[in-house]
C-alpha cells in the first residue's frame, strides 16, 4: 500500500490526524509506537515538546486529504497545548478519555482513583522493597500449590485461602510495583518457585495499579490473575505434565480449562463476578480467533481483555518445553503486532506502559555494546529505564557496576539497542536484586 506522508508542523497538528514520521528518531521521544493516530490534545502537546515537524499519513486517520494539506499549509497555526480546565495526565478529563479509550467504560470510571498524581505513589525504594516482594511472592507461590491440591480434592476454591495468598502481593505492588517485576523475571530465570500463576496475578495487579482501580479492584485482579487456569486441575494428569510438544488430541483438550475452571468457580463461595469474568474470558481474542465462544471486539468485557493480555504476555517470557521464552522487548513487539487482532489496541499500549518496553529485571544491549540490567522504570519516557551497567562495549565484566538514570542518556548518543532473554550472559539478576 503506498503512503502520501505530509510534512506537518507541530503547531498545526489535530487530532484525528495520523503520524507516520518523526523529525528524530522514535527511540529518543517517549512514543514507544512508531505510527499512531492522535487521540487527544495531551498527544499533541508532548509531540511538540520533542519535534518541529512530522510527517501526517493521508491515507490512515480519520481527518479528509483537504483538511490535511489545509492545516499544513497553515504552518503557523497557535500550538495546540492544555487548557488550565483540562489538567494534566493526572487529572479528571485525561483519566474519563483513557477509560473511554480502552473501552472499559464505567467499570474504570467507578473505581479511578485521580485524587494524586499517577493515582498511586511509589512510597519505598527498590531497594527496600526487595526483600518484601520476594517474600510475597514466595508465599503466594507456596499457597497456590495448596490451593491446586485443595482443589482436585474437593471440587472448589476456598476464596479466603486465595485472598489471604495475594494480599501480600497487592501491597508490595502498590508501594513500588518495580520491585515485583524484579522478583517475577528473576524467577523466570532462575525457576526456583516459578509459578505462572503468580506471575499473571503480579502482572494484572501491575496494570490495574496503573489504570487506577480501586484496592478492591486490585485485589479481584490478583485473585483472578492466580485463578486463571485453576480450570487444569481437571485435565489429565499426562496433559498436565506434557513435557514435550502436544498432540493433535491433546491440543484439543486445552480450551475445555477454560469451562473447568468456571465450573469450578461456580462451586465455590463468594467469588466476585469480576473474577469469573477473567477466568472466562482470558482466552477470547479481539478478531474472535479465542476460545472457548469464539466472541469478538467489545463484546469481550473489560476484565477479560485485562485477563487474556497479561496471560499471553507472561506465556510469551516464559520458557517451557517446547516454545523457548522471548525477551521481554521481543514479546513487547510481539503484543503491538498483535493491535487490533488478538487484543485491543488501546489495551495493548497501555499494558505497554504499565510494564516498559524493558521491564524491571530485564536484560538489554546498548547502542555501543556494553550489557546492562534494568532496575526501575522511569514513567516519564519508557525507553530509558533506570540500568546497571554490567559489561562494558568490549565485554569485559564491570567490577564497580554505574548506574545510569535518565538524565545519563542526553547528550551522550545512547539508546537500547535491544532486549536479551532471561539469563543470558549468564546474567541472574537475582544477583544484583539486593
Amino acid at each position: 500500500m503506498h503512503l502520501t506522508r505530509v510534512p506537518m508542523s507541530t503547531s498545526s497538528l489535530s487530532v484525528g490526524m495520523y503520524v507516520g514520521m518523526l523529525d528524530r528518531p522514535w527511540l529518543e521521544t517517549p512514543f514507544i509506537f512508531q505510527g499512531f493516530e492522535i487521540k487527544d490534545r495531551l498527544e499533541i502537546s508532548e509531540l511538540q515538546k520533542y519535534c518541529s515537524q512530522v510527517y501526517v499519513e493521508i491515507e490512515r486517520g480519520k481527518l479528509s486529504e483537504r483538511t490535511i494539506r489545509a492545516l499544513a499549509a497553515s504552518g503557523g497555526a497557535a500550538p495546540q497545548i492544555l487548557g488550565a480546565h483540562e489538567e494534566g495526565p493526572a487529572g479528571p478529563r485525561w483519566l474519563h478519555r483513557m477509560v473511554v479509550r480502552l473501552g472499559l467504560g464505567g467499570l474504570l470510571a467507578a473505581r479511578a482513583k485521580s485524587k494524586r498524581k499517577g493515582a498511586y505513589d511509589v512510597t519505598c525504594t527498590v531497594r527496600r522493597e526487595a526483600p518484601e516482594a520476594r517474600a510475597a511472592y514466595d508465599k503466594c507461590a507456596t499457597a497456590y500449590r495448596r490451593i491446586v491440591d485443595r482443589t482436585q480434592r474437593v471440587g472448589n476454591v476456598k476464596i479466603d485461602q486465595v485472598i489471604r495468598a495475594v494480599t501480600p502481593l497487592v501491597q508490595s505492588i502498590l508501594r513500588n510495583p518495580d520491585a515485583m517485576a524484579w522478583t517475577v523475571f528473576s524467577g523466570k530465570r532462575s525457576g526456583r518457585n516459578y509459578s505462572r500463576a503468580v506471575a499473571t496475578s503480579v502482572f494484572a495487579v501491575m496494570f490495574g495499579r496503573h489504570l487506577g482501580f480501586d484496592r478492591k479492584g486490585l485485589q479481584d485482579l490478583a485473585v483472578g490473575g492466580l485463578l486463571l487456569d485453576i480450570g487444569n486441575v481437571e485435565l489429565s494428569e499426562e496433559l498436565r505434565t506434557a513435557t514435550g510438544a502436544l498432540t493433535h488430541d491433546e491440543y484439543e483438550q486445552v480450551p475445555h480449562h477454560v469451562r473447568a475452571g468456571v465450573d469450578i468457580l461456580q462451586r465455590s463461595k463468594d467469588i466476585e463476578p469480576a473474577v469469573f469474568e477473567m477466568v472466562m474470558y482470558h482466552h477470547e481474542r479481539f478478531d474472535g480467533s479465542g476460545y472457548p465462544f469464539q466472541i469478538a471486539g467489545s463484546n469481550i468485557p473489560p476484565l477479560g481483555r485485562i485477563a487474556g493480555i497479561v496471560d499471553c504476555y507472561d506465556a510469551m517470557t516464559t520458557k517451557n518445553a517446547y516454545s523457548p521464552a522471548l525477551a521481554a522487548y521481543d514479546a513487547a513487539r510481539e503484543l503491538n503486532e498483535m493491535r487490533d487482532q488478538q487484543f485491543h489496541a488501546e489495551v495493548v499500549e497501555q499494558f505497554l506502559h504499565t510494564i516498559g518496553m524493558f521491564p524491571t529485571g530485564s536484560i538489554v544491549e546498548l547502542s555501543n555494546g556494553s550489557i546492562g540490567l534494568v532496575l526501575e522504570q522511569n514513567r516519564n519516557n519508557p525507553l530509558q529505564p533506570k540500568v546497571m551497567i554490567l559489561r562494558n562495549k568490549k565485554g569485559k565484566q564491570s567490577r564497580k557496576p554505574a548506574i545510569m538514570n535518565a538524565k545519563d542518556w542526553e547528550g551522550r548518543g545512547l539508546w537500547i539497542a535491544k532486549g536479551h532473554e532471561h539469563g543470558a550472559f549468564r546474567i541472574d539478576p537475582m544477583d544484583y536484586f539486593n
